[in-house]
């Protein structure tokens, strides 16, 4: 998936790995993080494979740049890619929920605490796409050979991320709830 995204990027705009890291930082990072070094990884193996060219740029009293730009090859594989119709979910892989699905051995307090720690993190994330990746979109959609629907697109992903992190919030108030009136039903322990 990372090949697919830094060659959409690419297509773009020719960029450096470390301005690619950025841009995924702003946009696609909730749905598909990438760490620095996942990312000169693949732009090794996509320059291996001929989907990207790589110019090194000297400069002065800083180490070169390299720019990394998508081939003709490059462009037909991410073509290829995202004409492709997905028929199928991918799978969702939640540790916390894997985690909080076995509970039930912690006493209540300890799943509230963690629950609202879980919250401020959604929240955090939902406020971040509601209120920064939007004019994030906007410069980049106007600094790149972005098409006409790339923006109404990067915004409707960046929307799906916000109503995800609303979604969570609202499960764990939710659960919070069920699991403050469950412990006022039941018996005290003795300690």
């Amino acid at each position: 998936m990372l090949k697919f995204a830094l060659l959409g990027f690419l297509l773009r705009q020719s960029m450096t790995g470390y301005d690619l890291a950025a841009v995924i930082r702003n946009s696609i990072n909730f749905v598909w993080p990438a760490q620095l070094s996942q990312i000169y990884r693949t732009l090794g193996q996509l320059e291996d494979d001929g989907l990207v060219v790589s110019e090194v740029i000297p400069q002065q009293g800083r180490p070169d740049r390299r720019v990394y730009s998508a081939t003709d090859a490059g462009r037909q594989a991410f073509e290829s890619w995202v004409g492709e119709l997905v028929t199928e979910l991918d799978p969702i892989r939640v540790p916390f929920l894997v985690r909080f699905f076995f509970g039930g051995t912690r006493p209540p307090q300890d799943l509230v605490t963690q629950l609202r720690v879980m919250r401020d993190l959604h929240v955090k994330a939902r406020d971040q796409l509601a209120e920064e990746l939007p004019g994030y979109i906007t410069n980049f959609a106007a600094s790149t050979n972005a098409t006409e629907l790339d923006p109404l697109i990067w915004d409707s992903v960046r929307r799906a991320g916000e109503m995800v992190a609303q979604t969570w919030v609202d499960w764990v108030d939710e659960t919070i709830e069920r699991l403050e009136q469950a412990a006022e039903k039941s018996p005290p322990t003795d300690g």
